[in-house]
């Protein structure tokens, strides 16, 4: 991912010829144009499922719409790998966790509440029947549903709240959440760390819990391919292997119209009753990309031509998935022509993708200038942490030595 996983190639152990074997293997390059290239892809897919409702585009390309829940599971892959990875190899310590995180995260889903919150009032003015609940919008609660999402608590226990139109904002209430939980595993003092992720627990609630194992798959997913040395052969086979899965997994839901496994049951913890098929998704993409990365040299030529190209649009992949949905409701309020025509269309998938890579230009692309400002808060809020704890340390020492000073000399 763009200036996340570092593109040092570094050859395997010598005299590894078995299947898997323990032994370091640094993520090169060509996995590293690979995640941004999924990545890409993953939040285009996200984008067309929504853009092809009938309410945009008369339904175009609705074929694909199943993907894009899908997509958010490799998204949560790929966020556990990277995550993994940070902390592996360059977040030692919790300040920085921290500040690149949010830094991460506020560069981009700030600037979407605020979008959203400004489309939204104008869109509904020109078209108000396009807003309606029959999709999820809702023009009530806007204080709650702005600090909610402002603070990620949407989606806690079996809160359900969208800010405005960004529907896919769900999911940042979810890995959020996955972030500090990690974050305290490996950072917290060992004397705070259990109560610690128990409060955490205890805030997130089952619905938020029963998705971690999906992020966790992308943790193990790193872990597996720097661990341990896995031949090419066994690589192909991990990684065509599971494209094969997929493709009879798909064909089959695309002949049954539903999920193979689905349970209505389930909804009452999770309030998703599909989440075993989301655990399907997951697992086949986070073996998939273990076995790519044991073949990764091989796609060398293919991927390192168009590098520069795979690294820009990654570079608004968040963007992209964050503000799509708020775009294209907007465009959709203000066209002339109806849904169904070219015109429309054409506004609709490649007007909203062109604002989207203006946008991203001013807020993931500047996540430097969030992360040294972020930077600089936490420098000052910790500092007047220690200075608040020295002054109430030195007043309890002032009244000991006051009461000392009186017992003897009463």
């Amino acid at each position: 991912m763009e200036k996340i996983i570092q593109s040092e190639i570094k050859t395997n152990l010598p005299g590894i010829t078995g299947g898997c074997t323990r032994g370091i293997n640094p993520i090169g390059k060509e996995t590293s144009l690979y995640l941004d290239l999924v990545r890409f892809l993953a939040a285009l897919a996200v984008f067309i499922s929504h853009v092809s409702g009938g309410r945009f585009t008369g339904g175009f390309l609705w074929q694909l719409g199943r993907f894009g829940s899908e997509a958010v599971n490799v998204f949560f892959v790929l966020s556990g790998f990277v995550i993994a990875y940070v902390v592996d190899r360059r977040e030692g310590t919790a300040g920085d966790y921290i500040v690149s995180r949010a830094a991460r995260i506020y560069s981009v889903a700030i600037p979407a509440l605020v979008l959203t919150f400004i489309l939204d009032a104008v869109g509904r003015a020109a078209h108000p029947g396009l807003y309606s609940a029959s999709w999820g919008y809702s023009w009530g609660n806007r204080p709650e549903q702005f600090f909610s999402g402002l603070f990620f608590l949407n989606q806690i226990w079996f809160n359900k709240i969208a800010p405005g139109s960004d529907l896919p904002y769900w999911s940042l209430g979810y890995e959020v959440w996955y972030y500090i939980l990690f974050g305290l595993v490996v950072f917290a003092p060992a004397k705070w760390r259990v109560i610690s992720i128990l409060a955490a627990l205890a805030i997130m609630g089952p619905k938020l819990l029963s998705s971690f194992p999906i992020w966790l798959l992308g943790v193990a997913c790193y872990y597996a391919c720097t661990r341990l040395v896995i031949s090419r052969a066994v690589g192909a086979v991990l990684c065509f292997g599971t494209m094969g899965a997929l493709v009879a997994y798909e064909a089959w839901v695309w002949k049954m119209g539903v999920p193979v496994i689905h349970d209505a049951a389930i909804h009452t913890v999770t309030r998703n009753s599909l989440i075993l098929d989301d655990y399907v998704i997951g697992t086949l993409f986070a073996i998939h990309l273990a076995g790519f990365h044991a073949i990764s040299r091989l796609a060398a030529p293919v991927l390192t031509g168009p590098q520069a190209v795979i690294r820009w649009l990654a570079g608004a992949t968040f963007t992209l998935y964050l503000f799509h949905l708020p775009v294209a409701q907007f465009l959709a309020a203000e066209t002339p022509w109806p849904a169904g025509s070219w015109a429309n269309r054409a506004l609709l998938y490649l007007g909203t993708f062109l604002i989207i890579l203006a946008i991203a230009e001013f807020t993931e692309r500047r996540k430097d200038i969030w992360r040294r400002g972020i930077g600089v808060l936490l420098h000052g809020a910790s500092g007047s942490l220690r200075g608040l704890a020295w002054h109430g340390k030195n007043a309890w020492n002032r009244r000991q030595l006051a009461r000392s000073h009186g017992l003897k000399h009463g």
